[in-house]
């Protein structure tokens, strides 16, 4: 890796179908709103935590499933979803 390059990996994200709050995907405890929690995966590790996130949105628990890229420190790449993490911008 050369300077500056960062490490990407990958979280899955979803908004919770109940409140609308947005969520991230813990392989071990479910749903949670705290990204620094969330199952992290590298390559196409990060397939197969869709998935298993995807049968939630079938039993109608989530909405929009779907993986972000994230840094080693769980800071999205994004502009988007560091909004998103950061939670609402109005309460």
């Amino acid at each position: 890796m050369a300077d500056g390059d960062v490490e990407v990996y990958r979280v899955v994200t979803a908004n919770r179908l109940r409140d609308g709050v947005i969520v991230y995907f813990n392989s071990d405890s479910g749903w949670t709103a705290h990204i620094h929690e969330a199952t992290v995966a590298a390559g196409e590790e990060s397939e197969a935590l869709v998935e298993a996130a995807e049968k939630d949105a079938a039993d109608n628990f989530v909405v929009g499933v779907y993986a972000i890229e994230i840094t080693g420190d769980h800071q999205p790449l994004t502009a988007r979803e560091r909004i998103r993490a950061a939670g609402p911008s109005i309460r």
